[in-house]
């Protein structure tokens, strides 16, 4: 069994989500230190580079790729309205400098933050998605893992994570590597979803555990590592940044993903309304998080 990739604790008691990748289960823990939610096993390469392919990028469903109705590149493009609440949160810690992206995807983003005035650069696994950032946006993109990338010490203003953290085999310790490669003051930003913070998660996993049953998640196993509030804050500060500001966010209702049968779909979408409201107005039970860490 793997130990808990946030405190190193070796107990845990199994949380109610399942994924089936190649005839191979992965069954989500939740460590009894820390309450960290994490896939065990943990994929190997070889199925990281089967889960990262092509069809990652190409699939038009929920059940593969960017998880929701439409490919990818689609999903990326309608994706961009968020890209303006992203970058203000991390302009008011470091509004210019050298801008380094983790996981850049097709790199919109990237595209954005320099067309705002940052010197961009990033990393991208799949080589799919780093062919776009080179020959559509003329971007300096890497390919590879970020754990593979060359340490450069104190070299970045900025370093963005965006729905990363939650794929990585080993968070804390690229976290760890993200923090030696800011210039003092430097700040990291990672956005990941969470899936059990919102109303609806929350009411799933206590009507799952109640009938001692799981659900098992229609899709491979991208998500390895599930956050909430509390679990992103104490992740960032066992990486040894000094601060760690947290920023609750959420989908609006006409562009969550649903998934089940109709009656689940429409309990998802009737309790999504108010729990957008109060995320809205009281900056909780977010289904998005954005974390800074500052040096």
């Amino acid at each position: 069994m793997s130990v808990c990739p946030l405190c190193t604790n070796d107990r845990s008691t199994d949380f109610p989500i399942r994924y089936t990748f190649h005839r191979k289960d992965f069954q989500a823990q939740q460590c009894t230190a820390c309450l960290f939610v994490y896939l065990d096993p943990r994929p190997t390469d070889q199925e990281l580079a089967l889960l990262y392919s092509d069809e990652y990028f190409l699939h038009d469903g929920t059940d593969c790729g960017a998880h929701s109705a439409t490919d990818y590149e689609t999903a990326a493009v309608k994706g961009s309205v968020k890209f303006p609440e992203i970058l203000r949160a991390i302009q008011k810690f470091r509004p210019s400098g050298d801008f380094f992206e983790i996981g850049c995807g097709m790199g919109y983003f990237l595209d954005y933050a320099r067309q705002k005035g940052y010197h961009v650069s990033g990393i991208e696994y799949a080589a799919m998605g780093t062919k776009i950032c080179r020959e559509r946006f003329g971007l300096d993109v890497r390919q590879g893992s970020f754990e593979e990338f060359p340490l450069q010490p104190g070299r970045y203003d900025v370093i963005f994570m965006g729905d990363v953290l939650e794929h990585l085999i080993d968070p804390r310790s690229m976290l760890e590597k993200a923090r030696q490669m800011l210039k003092p003051s430097g700040i990291v930003a990672i956005e990941v979803p969470s899936m059990f913070n919102s109303i609806v998660g929350r009411l799933a996993v206590v009507g799952y555990r109640t009938m001692r049953t799981h659900k098992q998640m229609p899709m491979p196993p991208y998500h390895v590592n599930e956050f909430t509030p509390v679990t992103l804050r104490a992740m960032l500060l066992r990486a040894g940044f000094e601060q760690a500001v947290i920023l609750q966010r959420i989908k609006s209702p006409g562009s969550i993903t649903l998934r089940g049968n109709m009656f689940e779909k429409a309990v998802k979408k009737a309790l999504h309304y108010p729990n957008y409201l109060i995320t809205k107005s009281f900056g909780v039970l977010g289904d998005r998080l954005l974390g800074i860490g500052r040096t």
